[in-house]
């Protein structure tokens, strides 16, 4: 990795890390994540940010072609930046925090590929147990910059979500990702 390329993510795995201190910031419009008719948790979309829905579906690992079943996934990217990417899930039968973590290390090479793990924390959102982990990797051959959230859920679930940044892009929506991610409630 360049020194450069280096030194960006640095600041924004720094920046995204500090989306677990203070209280809650208002992003947007409120956005339900939903497992059939029961409501999960619930993020504040910022303004100028595209939200899409999928439900279950089979994704295939490039470099293996094994398939994995995961469960509906919601992404957010900004209107005018390319390269950025904001998803959640909550997968079914991940019921804590260490269940996530074993879970990403399964569904990891899905989404990134050649990845360096660096830095790992353990806070709260909003009064809820979270672990972030930031890294980098490669994903469709182009160099990534990402950090993984997970938040335990009062009711035997788990919310995760990743941040992708691709090399390049414009690092400003940062602060648009931290006020969505501060924006994390249960829905009880």
């Amino acid at each position: 990795m360049s020194h450069h390329l280096l030194r960006i993510f640095k600041r924004f795995a720094a920046t995204v890390l500090l989306l677990c201190v203070g209280g809650l910031a208002s992003a947007g419009t409120p956005v339900v994540y939903k497992d059939g008719a029961k409501s999960l948790f619930q993020i504040e979309a910022p303004d100028f940010w595209n939200v899409r829905t999928g439900g279950q579906r089979t994704l295939t690992a490039p470099d293996t072609g094994e398939e994995r079943t995961v469960s509906r996934i919601m992404g957010l990217t900004p209107v005018s930046e390319k390269g950025i990417w904001v998803g959640f899930v909550s997968p079914h039968g991940v019921r804590t925090l260490d269940e996530a973590s074993e879970y990403l290390q399964d569904i990891g090479p899905f989404l990134v590929q050649d990845t360096e793990i660096g830095k790992r924390v353990t806070r709260r959102i909003n009064g809820l147990p979270t672990k972030t982990v930031a890294g980098t990797g490669k994903r469709k051959g182009r160099r990534v910059e990402f950090t993984v959230v997970m938040v335990d859920l009062p009711y035997d679930r788990v919310a995760i979500s990743v941040v992708v940044f691709e090399a390049g892009a414009d690092p400003s929506p940062v602060n648009d990702i931290n006020d969505m991610l501060l924006s994390f409630k249960a829905i009880r």
